[in-house]
Formats: C-alpha cells, structure tokens, sequence
C-alpha cells in the first residue's frame, strides 16, 4: 500500500501548510478529501485500484470535524507524524486512524461515526 495522509475539513490553509511541512520530510503525499467524496470507500480515496467510487449521496456523509487517515505506515511512520506535530506545535487531530482491511470498505462518514465512539470512549 502507497504511503499517504487524507485529510478531511482542514480549512485553516496555514493550518493545512504546516501539517504538509511536517510530512514533506517523511516524504508522505497528502491528500485533502473534499465532502462531496465523503461517500467514497477510504480503499478508493486511497487509491487502491480494487475499490470504485459510491453511488451514495454525498449528502447522507457530512461531517465537520478534522479527520486524518494514513494509510501504508508503520509505527515509526506514525511517531515521527506526531513528533513533528509536537515540534511545529501544532494542535494535533483527536480524530486519526490508519488504514486497515476492515476499515477500508468503509466510508468517510463509517469512519468518522467510528472515531467518535473510539474517542468518546477514551476521553470518559
């Protein structure tokens, strides 16, 4: 699986500048989703070649919160992700996941319902 980070409802621009100059180094792509693929299977905003694109309404997908995925990493991949976080202080995403066999079927919003529940759970 190709290394990369989809980033979903960045809308500060420096804020989504400062999270491309800590992956620049790592030399991980990102790749900012836009809602209107929030639809989208993650395996197919990926761009693996097995996935097609939804037929889903866009509409029934929306969220607005920050989310990261990355997908193709490894543990230290991740760690360095959030050492340079802490270094460029910047305020990290509570909601990040890494891409997985079970979750790459799933949608944006699939994804999202999930995290929340994770990080209700954890921040109790």
């Amino acid at each position: 699986m190709k290394k990369q980070v989809l980033l979903y409802n960045i809308k500060d621009k420096k804020r989504a500048l400062n999270i491309r100059k800590v992956l620049m180094p790592l030399k991980v792509p990102v790749k900012m989703i836009s809602s209107k693929d929030f639809a989208h299977p993650i395996g197919y905003l990926a761009g693996q070649k097995e996935y097609q694109p939804s037929s889903q309404s866009p509409s029934d997908c929306q969220f607005d919160e920050e989310m990261m995925v990355m997908a193709g990493f490894t543990s230290y991949d991740i760690d360095q992700v959030i050492r340079g976080f802490h270094k460029k202080r910047i305020k990290g995403i509570p909601l990040k996941a890494i891409l997985t066999p079970h979750n790459q079927d799933w949608n944006s919003y699939q994804l999202y319902q999930n995290l929340k529940e994770e990080h209700k759970k954890m921040t109790q």
